[in-house]
Order: C-alpha cells, then sequence, then structure tokens
C-alpha cells in the first residue's frame, strides 16, 4: 500500500475594522506601528514591503509580509479597514 501526502493551499481572507489614533509622529513610523500591529494580531511575521498613496483624505496601503498580504485604506485619526490575505496549508493523504 502506497500512502503519499500532498499539501493543498488555502487562502484565507479576513477583514479587520479597526480606529486609528491620532498622528504624533512622522506618517512613516504611524503607518508602519499601524502595520505591526496588524502583524501581531494576524501572525504575519516581518514587513517585506509596503507602498502607500493618497486619494483626498483617505491613505491606502498595500503591504507583503512573511505570511502574506494586507490591502488597507483609513482616515487619519478616525477608522480604517484591512483586508489580510494568509496561506494556510492543509495536509491530504492519498490511499
Amino acid at each position: 500500500m502506497l500512502i503519499r501526502y500532498d499539501q493543498r493551499v488555502i487562502i484565507v481572507r479576513r477583514l479587520y475594522a479597526f480606529t486609528t489614533p491620532k498622528r504624533r509622529e512622522p506618517i512613516r513610523d504611524y503607518e508602519l506601528r499601524m502595520l505591526r500591529g496588524i502583524s501581531e494580531k494576524f501572525e504575519l511575521g516581518d514587513i517585506i514591503e509596503y507602498a502607500r498613496w493618497d486619494d483626498e483624505d483617505i491613505r491606502y496601503i498595500e503591504a507583503v509580509f512573511e505570511g502574506g498580504k494586507v490591502k488597507m485604506r483609513y482616515k487619519e485619526g478616525k477608522e480604517g479597514i484591512a483586508e489580510i490575505k494568509t496561506r494556510r496549508g492543509e495536509p491530504l493523504r492519498f490511499r
């Protein structure tokens, strides 16, 4: 009898709504602090890269972590929403 183990990857998407604090530091440090908080909450690991752009008073961020990706938009000092994509491996067993 031959038993083969394989790995199936499932992409998990989560939405996370949060309130943003008032900014008292440079914009880069402010955004990195928010991204680190999301990383700790969802266990994404270290940040690899991120990009930011503005549309009037709404800021958009796309970030890549070791364990997934984050797309986020927020208003400074108000509210924000983030979409978190992670990969979860699930073993399959064939007989």
